[in-house]
């Protein structure tokens, strides 16, 4: 892991002004600009409530503070704000170790929690940042004093994190071969996998640095979708879910997310109703929970691995 500050963010934008990402969907080129003052309007949701069931749909993206919908993948501010409420306290330290834009740790220093971004990418780091330079303070006299941490590193090898000293995951991987996040590819960049098998075990060393870092008795949330593969599903979603499991979490829920507004929708509404299947509109957000010391785990067997 190598850490990008406030003061490396600040130097490169000295000579760059542009990141440069790549849609295979739609096969270009997707140009994001950085280093411009942000003009913010709002700095939270209006009307905000916690989801209180286990479908979460939102057809409008938010788009307070600095969120935008530029990079694609990338989950709705409002769901990285209802898992860092409802799973994590003011002061507490949440990692999102495949940060992309950015959403989880802009929600992190808009709710008063302490946040570190991974990324493979370095230029998903430098948006990261980019999203993050901007003044926020609370008319809360006890909103606490935050930072904002971001490495270019792997989420299978977080060596610079301690053994159970994270108290929230919540992350968004990319999916196998269907979005790649990268201009040009990335070393262990899991986008360009198109292997399930091979994506899966991959995934797999993510449980496990997610489980060494986590501590007892918290949460990781953790959002991932399916594929169609010869015109039939490929249950990717809950393979993941295994592999999570595997490793020692417990499952805690999980969670439909509505897709709105798949740019990739009205090319293929038209393909599936000429080859005859059905369009993936969802996806899984798991949310695992780290047995804490000395638990009676018999009681969750059925929420455990059970093969």
């Amino acid at each position: 892991m190598r850490e990008i500050t406030q003061e490396d963010y600040e130097r490169y934008v000295r000579d760059h002004q542009e990141l440069v990402f790549r849609d295979r969907v739609g096969r270009r080129k997707i140009i994001i600009k950085i280093g411009k003052k942000h003009r913010i309007r709002d700095y939270g949701p209006k009307g905000f409530e916690l989801e209180g069931t286990t479908v979460w749909s939102y057809p409008r993206r938010g788009a307070w503070a600095t969120h935008k919908g530029d990079y694609r993948g990338n989950w709705p501010p409002q769901m990285a704000r209802n898992i860092i409420l409802r799973y994590s306290k003011p002061g507490e330290w949440v990692l999102d170790q495949m940060v992309g834009s950015g959403t989880t740790l802009i929600e992190c220093k808009l709710l008063g929690r302490n946040g570190i971004g991974v990324d493979v990418n370095p230029a998903c780091i430098y948006l990261t940042r980019d999203r993050l330079n901007f003044s926020f303070r609370s008319l809360d006299p006890s909103f606490p004093e935050t930072v904002q941490r971001t490495y270019v590193g792997d989420a299978r090898n977080l060596n610079e994190i301690e053994d159970a000293s994270i108290d929230l995951i919540a992350t968004h991987p990319p999916y196998a071969s269907i979005i790649p996040y990268s201009k040009e590819r990335v070393s262990g960049d899991l986008s360009y996998v198109h292997s399930v098998d091979e994506y899966v075990e991959e995934i797999r060393k993510v449980a496990e640095e997610s489980f060494r870092v986590l501590k007892p008795g918290r949460y990781c949330a953790i959002l991932v979708g399916d594929t169609r593969r010869n015109k039939h599903y490929v249950p990717i979603a809950f393979r993941v879910m295994q592999a999570f499991l595997d490793v020692g979490f417990i499952l805690k829920e999980d969670v439909i997310k509505h897709q709105w507004r798949c740019k990739a929708t009205p090319f293929w509404l038209k393909r599936s109703i000429e080859y005859n299947f059905l369009l993936i509109m969802h996806e899984h957000l798991f949310v695992f929970r780290k047995p804490g010391e000395g638990e009676r785990l018999e009681r969750f067997k059925e929420s455990m691995k059970w093969w």
